[in-house]
């Protein structure tokens, strides 16, 4: 342990010597190194074709300036060009719109009008015609009522009988074929009665019940046959369209009842 402090000593020892020399010694100046000497460039002159190639040169920079220029100013005017069209389309487009509007709006208010108009008709029409209506049926009425007082009574006619036929030969099937052949007889002949009936032609209606009260007694008596013996010998002399009405009239009413009876 002694010797390992003795030898950490003598190294201290050393260390302080080798720093005292150094102290002392001089520094060491630092040598000038000489700065090289730069040679002048002496300028040679220019010649006339480097002159010119030189203005050449500038010219075709001015050139190329000027058409970089004109190209600058040709895409601005393009830009204004394009932006002023845009405006343009876009207020034809709002101006566009607007007349549109304004022409839908003035239809709306058309349709309208033309819809108040059509209810103010309809509701005009009906009016009439319920007022038409109420004339006419309360006129029909009337004309019922006065068509009451005024028309004769006629007779009950009994059911129509076809034993006639029978009673000639005929099986009761064969005479119910007469009888439905006298029904599509008196069926074509009605329209014509009533148009001389309407035409007041009572000579008309007279040959037209002839010819069909003549195939109605044929075939049987009571109901239609009766009908028409009435009917048709009153129109031989008498001229009254409400008693020759209601002859017609009772004439229908025993159709139907020959149709139920044989149909």
């Amino acid at each position: 342990m002694v010797a390992y402090f003795l030898l950490f000593i003598m190294f201290l020892i050393l260390a302080l010597l080798v720093y005292s020399e150094n102290r002392t010694t001089k520094p060491h100046l630092k040598k000038e190194v000489p700065k090289p000497k730069i040679k002048k460039k002496t300028e040679k002159p220019v010649t006339p074709e480097e002159t010119e190639a030189q203005a050449k040169e500038a010219k075709e920079e001015l050139k190329e300036a000027t058409e970089l220029q004109k190209e600058k100013a040709r895409q601005r005017a393009q830009r204004e060009i394009r932006k002023k069209a845009k405006e343009k389309a876009a207020r034809e487009a709002s101006e566009a719109k607007e007349e549109a509007e304004k022409a839908a709006e003035k239809e709306a208010q058309r349709k309208a009008l033309e819809e108040t108009e059509a209810k103010r008709k309809a509701q005009k029409e009906k009016a009439a015609r319920e007022t038409a209506q109420a004339e006419a049926k309360k006129q029909a009425k009337e004309e019922a009522a006065t068509t009451a007082k005024e028309a004769k009574a006629l007779p009950a006619y009994p059911d129509f009988d076809h034993s006639r036929l029978v009673e000639m030969g005929l099986s009761d099937e064969e005479a119910k074929d007469f009888v439905k052949e006298l029904i599509s007889q008196i069926e074509e002949q009605l329209p014509l009665i009533e148009k001389a009936l309407q035409e007041g032609d009572f000579h008309q209606m007279e040959q037209l019940t002839h010819s069909i009260k003549g195939s109605s007694t044929n075939i049987g008596t009571g109901g239609v046959a009766d009908l028409l013996i009435d009917y048709n010998t009153y129109l031989k002399t008498g001229n009254d369209p409400i008693l020759s009405k209601s002859y017609y009239e009772e004439l229908k009413i025993q159709l139907e009842r020959l149709k139920v009876q044989y149909l």
